[in-house]
């Protein structure tokens, strides 16, 4: 038996799609410019660049099995630009890992 407890596989799997998603969400939606969504996100803007570009964060299975993850980038990308709090979008995180964890295809993802 792995001791690989699910927020190891969020932080790995999900959260370079989610923040690709959130940048690509803030660049289209909201048109902030790379170097501002870098600030948001707490990234550099070669990586915002990367995301853009979808040379980095892009797994489009992941995004198929797991629709409510593009609910929760747009939702982040809503918060970061209303200037929401660090906890606030932790909670929100937590809030689609909840959601994750309850879908069968999620043991998939941890083995």
């Amino acid at each position: 038996m792995k001791m690989k407890p699910g927020c190891e596989a969020i932080a790995k799997k999900v959260v370079p799609v989610l923040r690709a998603r959130v940048a690509q969400v803030l660049a289209n939606d909201y048109h902030m410019q790379q170097y501002e969504i870098s600030k948001k996100l707490g990234v550099t803007q070669a990586a915002i660049s990367f995301y853009l570009g979808k040379e980095r964060g892009v797994n489009v299975t992941l995004l198929k099995k797991f629709p409510e993850m593009d609910v929760s980038a747009k939702k982040i990308a809503k918060a970061l630009k209303k200037g929401a709090k660090e906890d606030e979008i932790s909670e929100l995180l937590c809030e689609l890992c909840r959601k994750m964890r309850r879908r069968r295809a999620f043991k998939e993802l941890i083995k």
